[in-house]
């Protein structure tokens, strides 16, 4: 939604019953307040200040889930750049252009998933586990809120790789990652 766009709204609902004040009975009739009328002023992706507080919320939660389950074990920087990973993936055209459907893409189709917690049949819930299982949890959590928050004000974190729109782990060697240069080496992850 364009900035202003909620107060020009309301400015131009404020100058109809200024109006309609001070115009005849018959002509008050006809001046009649319509959703054709408001959809001129109003942006049609308008939400209330809870439906973007719960898509935020969804957002944050998603993108949690995907550095908890790809990258619980390698360093903080490994963590930020799996976030880094996302976002970049959101701000490109090539992909879905929410955190949620960019880490859930073909979740439906068994091991054809972006990343592969979203479609091996498990929990993608965190943190259930013993005491590493919920600091894993816990941190995930707060570098996704974090990094999300930058990502809204258009910032990345220092640690995050900026251009990387694909990684994997050292211990598998897919077919797509020739067609790309790597970008960094962090822990067991190799970012493209």
């Amino acid at each position: 939604m364009a900035r202003g766009t909620h107060a020009i709204g309301s400015i131009f609902i404020g100058a109809i019953f200024s109006l309609a004040s001070i115009l005849p009975a018959q002509a008050q009739d006809e001046l009649v307040l319509t959703a054709d009328l408001l959809s001129d002023y109003v942006a049609d992706d308008f939400m209330t200040t809870e439906q973007r507080k719960e898509l935020a919320a969804g957002e944050v939660h998603c993108l949690a889930q995907a550095v908890y389950h790809e990258a619980r074990g390698e360093p903080e920087s490994g963590q930020w750049a799996v976030a880094s990973v996302i976002l970049n993936r959101v701000e490109s055209r090539a992909y879905p252009d929410t955190v949620c459907d960019v880490v859930f893409q073909n979740a439906h189709l068994a091991n054809r998933c972006q990343f592969s917690f979203a479609c091996d049949g498990r929990s993608d819930e965190g943190g259930r586990g013993n005491i590493i299982d919920r600091e894993s949890w816990v941190k995930s959590n707060v570098i996704a809120q974090v990094a999300y928050r930058q990502f809204l004000d258009g910032e990345r974190h220092e640690d995050g790789l900026t251009t990387a729109m694909h990684f994997h782990t050292t211990s598998v060697s897919p077919s797509w990652a020739s067609a790309y240069a790597e970008v960094a080496s962090i822990g067991n992850h190799i970012f493209y």
